[in-house]
């Protein structure tokens, strides 16, 4: 992230970009300290900004793996080499700083004030204080107490200014209710009361409510491609998918800022069969997958039946709705697709036409990477199960691989590196093709 980010920053100043970080400054070029990249670049150069992204992607062996949203765009960007996976997300103001397609402060001015930090043009602080807290009431209706503290701080500081250049957005009154509020202490009533007031302003009249209409209706289409991406890792035990999801994680979480979903089978909706009999839960690793016995059909078939209840209906209630509100990666650390690989895990004994016909009504994830290597490796590794059965898993594995076009396989019997390497580059380059003909 380090060689990124300065090679952004020194490339905006190169070229002599138009820009400002409006937040979260203080550990750039480095890092951004676990948060993500807010900045706003002047309208006239948001062209030359994107072409100078693409180049500083090519140069970091970086790429845009989400992006959505108008005005604002959410950019998140993933890279992997032989040194070090890296995430990050940019949140790009296209000379505006919004709500909804109104502006809510002036950008010439915040532009006008902006200092230094390494080399890096940022936003003045009492600006980006105020600006925090107009960003939250008016989204929200509310804040936390410490934007309320920050606002007030830099509005005493800057208050003929501020009446000022926000009366050239606002009317007077919204200026004296603003004057008004942060003259108190904290009170949500008073807050809501604003934020509304607000909103009232910023979307009066018949231009503005028609261009919001236009912003809503493209939001719909995010139902149709959401944003979000689910993954499904395949394997028998010993693959090696455990460590390769642990190693994989940090980057992509970055990624797309702590909105990162881990999920065990199954989107685990509803609670698991042993919970529902008041039967604890075992914890820690499972050494003995293959113990417990199966159920005979009859039992088979109602196990099948409810999980298959929780893959769709949990599908569409918690993982779905995630995808399309914001940019987000689910991981399944195995899938429905391993009741046809080792039935005995799942504890099912059915004919696997039974299994293949429910699973035309499972949803499907975006990516499912198949784990696989020479069943000895795998069984040096952890030996659980008989070598026999590790075959048979294996071969399964592969088959339902070569017959599913969402499948990729990897190797495991590489190296560590290797393995988690080539398993980001997927990733990687299956997300970005979402965006080849856009």
């Amino acid at each position: 992230m380090n060689f990124f980010l300065s090679s952004l920053f020194s490339s905006l100043n190169k070229l002599n970009i138009n820009y400002c970080v409006l937040r979260n400054y203080s550990k750039l070029p480095e890092s951004l300290g676990g948060s993500d990249l807010d900045i706003l670049i002047s309208s006239k150069d948001v062209d030359d900004f994107y072409r100078l992204l693409d180049e500083v992607l090519k140069q970091t062996n970086a790429n845009m793996i989400i992006k959505y949203g108008k005005l604002t765009p959410r950019i998140c960007i993933a890279g992997n080499d032989s040194n070090k996976s890296f995430g990050l997300q940019l949140d790009v103001h296209e000379g505006i700083l919004p709500y909804r397609t109104a502006t809510m402060f002036p950008v010439n001015f915040l532009l006008s004030r902006i200092k230094q930090h390494k080399s890096i043009n940022v936003a003045n602080d009492d600006d980006a204080e105020l600006i925090a807290f107009l960003k939250e009431i008016l989204n929200n209706g509310t804040c936390k107490q410490k934007y309320f503290i920050e606002a007030k701080n830099s509005w005493n500081k800057n208050k003929s200014l501020y009446s000022d250049i926000l009366s050239k957005i606002y009317n007077i009154n919204f200026i004296n209710k603003l004057n008004h509020t942060l003259e108190q202490n904290f009170n949500q009533t008073e807050i809501e009361s604003l934020a509304n007031l607000g909103r009232r302003i910023l979307t009066k009249g018949i231009r503005i409510k028609i261009a919001n209409l236009r912003s809503n209706l493209t939001r719909y289409y995010r139902f149709y491609k959401p944003p979000g991406f689910v993954i499904a890792i395949l394997g028998t035990d010993g693959a090696g998918k455990t460590t390769i999801i642990d190693r994989i994680t940090p980057p992509l979480n970055e990624a797309v800022h702590n909105a990162l979903y881990y999920e065990h089978m199954r989107p685990n909706l509803i609670p698991n069969i042993a919970q529902l009999f008041q039967k604890k839960k075992r914890s820690g690793p499972i050494t003995d997958p293959h113990s417990a016995r199966q159920s005979g059909k009859v039992g088979s078939l109602l196990r099948l039946f409810y999980y298959s209840f929780d893959y769709i209906v949990g599908y569409w209630l918690k993982v779905y709705p995630v995808t399309v509100k914001k940019s987000s990666i689910w991981i399944f650390d195995r899938y429905y697709y391993d009741y046809l690989i080792d039935q005995k895990r799942a504890r099912i004994n059915l004919p696997s036409w039974i299994i293949n016909n429910i699973k035309l009504f499972i949803p499907k994830p975006d990516l499912i990477i198949c784990l696989g290597a020479d069943p000895e490796v795998i069984y040096s590794r952890k030996p659980e199960l008989p070598i026999n059965e590790i075959t048979t898993q294996v071969i399964k594995l592969k088959e339902f691989c070569d017959n599913e076009k969402r499948a990729m396989w990897i190797d495991t019997g590489k190296t560590l590196d290797d393995s988690v390497n080539e398993t980001m580059d997927i990733i990687i380059k299956t997300m970005v093709l979402r965006y080849k003909d856009e």
